[in-house]
């Protein structure tokens, strides 16, 4: 199972890692929070009306539920980085039409300058919009966020969320299968790439942002 794969790849950079080289590492130490229960997973699911992909479910299950991940760590089941969100209702974008913040602002052009007001309402909108159907997992640093899709046509896929950069909301592709990026994929690329770092002084995960098609950064 690819879990039991992660268990052992997790617990070979824990051994090699114990200066805490690896960038945000030094914040959650490879320490994991407590794995959740079948019963405790039912109950988050019925409380907010979905059913967890289940990639992310065995992992909360097999091996900790937040803590030690990419970045500054995996952030618990219920820890949305003080974001509210509507888990029930479906997530608005797609892999063909993601988010795109610079092509938003230009439309704002139709918004009077002066009208500050709309035009704060206009983005609120459109952020309040984008909070639905998400679980956010890991923070980059620098309001780059890993969310995960968990209502919607884009169920079980993580996307990228950046909104503090203009940039916007964008779909992570697979190098494999050249697909969207899943759970396990992009847990396991952040350890590859780590342990690639601490065993042979390769460049460590600079971003997940690499892995948005060039054709949506170059619109």
């Amino acid at each position: 199972m690819v879990v039991e794969i992660i268990k052992e790849k997790l617990k070979k950079l824990i051994e090699l890692d114990k200066k805490f080289s690896i960038f945000g590492s030094n914040s959650h130490k490879y320490v994991f929070n407590s794995k959740l229960t079948e019963e405790e997973l039912q109950k988050f699911e019925e409380k907010n009306k979905i059913v967890l992909p289940e990639e992310y479910r065995e992992y909360l299950k097999s091996i900790g539920n937040g803590g030690a991940g990419p970045f500054y760590g995996l952030l618990e089941l219920e820890d949305n980085d003080n974001n509210s969100i509507d888990l029930s209702r479906e997530f608005p974008y797609t892999y063909e039409e993601p988010l795109n913040l610079f092509e938003v602002y230009e439309s704002m052009n139709e918004i009077d300058d002066d009208n500050e007001e709309e035009q704060d309402r206009f983005l609120n909108e459109i952020y309040g919009k984008s909070l639905r159907g998400i679980k956010f997992l890991a923070h980059e640093g620098c309001g780059m966020y890993s969310v995960l899709v968990v209502k919607g046509k884009e169920y079980g896929n993580i996307w990228y969320f950046d909104f503090a950069n203009d940039a916007g909301v964008y779909p992570l592709t697979s190098e494999k299968t050249g697909k969207s990026m899943k759970f396990f994929e992009w847990m396991e690329l952040w350890i590859d790439k780590s342990l690639a770092h601490v065993e042979k002084r390769n460049k460590e995960l600079e971003g997940y942002a690499f892995f948005i098609k060039d054709t949506y950064k170059d619109n």
